[in-house]
Parts: C-alpha cells; sequence; structure tokens
C-alpha cells in the first residue's frame, strides 16, 4: 500500500521482494558512480540493510527507503529520516526512469507529507560536489546551497568534499507560494544608488553558477570591462522587474567604434522567478531596443551541459556561427 502518491508516483515501503530490482539499479555504474553504498551491492546487502531497518517498517526516525513506482513498477527509492523536526533526504532512481521528473516528484511530496504530518522544520541533503542531477533536484524543491564542507565524507576513493543544501519550512512555504505564472508586465529598470543593492541579492540556484556569473561578477565586470580588439567593452545593463518585483538582470556590451555588433553579456533570473517567461519577455525589449538603435543582429554564447540554456536561446533563433569563444558555444539572432 502506498505511503504517499502524486499524479505520476506512488511511494510505498521497500519489500523483501524488491530485493532483486533494488540490487540491479544499485549496481548500474550511471547509478552508483557518486553514491556511497558497497559495489556489488548485492542482495545479501539489500536483505541485511532491510532486516536491519525493521523489515520494511516504517521508522522515519531510523531512517527508512521509500520506493518509488511508476505504473506499479519499482524504479527507485527515496531516503527519509526525519528526528525532532530534522528531515534528511536522499533519492535514487534506475537509469531509464531517470530525466522525467520522478525524483524532484517523488521528493516533493515527502517535503509536504513531513511538513503537515511529521511537523518537520528543517531539510537537507548531502551530495557529492559533481551531482548536477541531485543538485537540481534539491534546487526544484525549494532548497539552497548552504555549504561545501571540504574532506568531510569518506568515499570509495578516500576523503571527498561534501556539498549541502537545505530550508526550513518558512523556506519551503515561501518557494511553494512564490509567483508561477507568466507575469502582466515586464519592464527594464535602470539601476542606480536607489536600487542596485536590491538587485545585487538576485541569485540563480547554485548549479547554475556554471552557467552564468552572479550579480557580483556581473557588477565587477562591468565597473572593470575587458579589453577586446584593443578597448574596453562598454556595459549596458538594466534590472528586470515583473509585476513590479526585480525579478532579473540584463547587460549589453554595447556597440562601439571597436565593437560593432551587440552582444548579449549577460541574462540572470532570480531562482524564485524562473520558468515565468521572464527572460524571454526581457530580451524582446532588449530587441526592440536594439532595432531602435538601427541594429540588426544580436550575439551572445552560452555553455552546453545539463540545464544549459542553450534550447532557451535556439528557440528564440539564436544560431550557432562555428565560433567557440572561451568554452562557450557563440550564437547570433537576426533580430
Amino acid at each position: 500500500m502506498a505511503v504517499l502518491s502524486t499524479a505520476r508516483l506512488a511511494l510505498r515501503e521497500l519489500r523483501l521482494d524488491d530485493a532483486e530490482v533494488v540490487a540491479g539499479y544499485r549496481n548500474d555504474p550511471a547509478v552508483s558512480a557518486m553514491q556511497d553504498w558497497p559495489l556489488p551491492y548485492t542482495v545479501d546487502h539489500y536483505i541485511e540493510r532491510f532486516n536491519r531497518r525493521g523489515g520494511g517498517h516504517l521508522d522515519l526516525a531510523a531512517g527508512t527507503n521509500l520506493g518509488i513506482e511508476v505504473d506499479g513498477v519499482l524504479v527507485g527509492d527515496v531516503y527519509v529520516q526525519c528526528n525532532d523536526g530534522i528531515a534528511e533526504l536522499g533519492w535514487t532512481l534506475s537509469t531509464p526512469a531517470q530525466g522525467h521528473g520522478y525524483a524532484t516528484e517523488a521528493a516533493a511530496a515527502v517535503v509536504e507529507w513531513l511538513v503537515r504530518h511529521h511537523d518537520a522544520h528543517r531539510f537537507h541533503a548531502s551530495l557529492h560536489p559533481d551531482n548536477v542531477a541531485s543538485a537540481r533536484v534539491c534546487e526544484a524543491i525549494g532548497m539552497a546551497f548552504e555549504a561545501l564542507t571540504r574532506l568531510n565524507f569518506p568515499g570509495r576513493n578516500g576523503w571527498e568534499d561534501d556539498l549541502h543544501y537545505a530550508m526550513t519550512r518558512a523556506d519551503w512555504e515561501t518557494w511553494v507560494s512564490r509567483p508561477r505564472n507568466r507575469p502582466d508586465v515586464v519592464r527594464l529598470v535602470e539601476l542606480g544608488p536607489h536600487n542596485s543593492s536590491t538587485y545585487r541579492r538576485l541569485t540563480t540556484h547554485r548549479s547554475q553558477e556554471r552557467l552564468v556569473a552572479p550579480m557580483w561578477a556581473s557588477y565587477e565586470h562591468a565597473l572593470f570591462p575587458e579589453i577586446i580588439d584593443g578597448a574596453p567593452v562598454v556595459p549596458w545593463m538594466r534590472g528586470i522587474e515583473a509585476d513590479g518585483e526585480p525579478a532579473g538582470f540584463v547587460m549589453l556590451a554595447d556597440v562601439t567604434e571597436h565593437h560593432p555588433e551587440p552582444y548579449l553579456w549577460r541574462l540572470l533570473i532570480d531562482r524564485s522567478h524562473q520558468r515565468r517567461g521572464i527572460g524571454e519577455a526581457a530580451l524582446a525589449l532588449v530587441a526592440d531596443r536594439l532595432r531602435g538603435d538601427g541594429h540588426r543582429t544580436l550575439m551572445t554564447s552560452w555553455v552546453d551541459g545539463p540545464g544549459s540554456p542553450r534550447p532557451f536561446y535556439e528557440r528564440l533563433g539564436f544560431v550557432p556561427t562555428g565560433d567557440i569563444d572561451d568554452g562557450e558555444i557563440v550564437g547570433r539572432v537576426t533580430l
């Protein structure tokens, strides 16, 4: 019987007859690479852990694993432990089940269950620093990066760094109540002493920092622009306001005698305002400004990999030029 259910999933206590399925996906190198269970993970390992954890009995204080079922098929599990209102979470999915949002859906359901029925007030997860997929699950359910502890975890190959994500109950309540709709009004606002510190506090998810520089770096780059083709780049920057709320930041390398084509230098949407169409609306305003000044193209560049903004830019008409700039793919759009 399911302990929890969502639109697509059933979360239930693991059973003894799940041993072969669990051992199967835990032995998959793509699944086990950044986990800490013994390898090879055998049926006997599962049975010993099952019996040690009370034979499938749901014991949150000791820690338990809830199986994740899709259409009646076990595809992974969620680890949950909750003591004195502090909950630790983890998740494992078989390779075929990855990439469908199941881990996020399952973890979000567990968090809400712990809030509603077990009075949890803090949630945390620890993961390998290279585990971008799990970091994105943490971020999707409202957790934020809290700390990187160095050489804190005894991994299979020696001591490893440990990445920590966390949120309080209040953080979760703010996250689940954040606006999700496409805003009615998006504006580009000038930055100055009256609002620069407000926009300075905008932040992406931690996993996105390899894709877009944080706000402090954008301000630094604007103050100390790099020299390209013998002349400093001239920044043109604006805050992005959505329905009256600071939601993002955009910066161009403006057109000069030495730099004849406008370049989208930075586009950042705050983590709590992403997936609302704000970036697309802001770039439409930028394009209007550029067309008004007589420009017909706009260039930018992006990093490939998990979470890459490439689909976003290509959807807006940016086409790779074939050039690579400092490891980034260069693209151009006709306005």
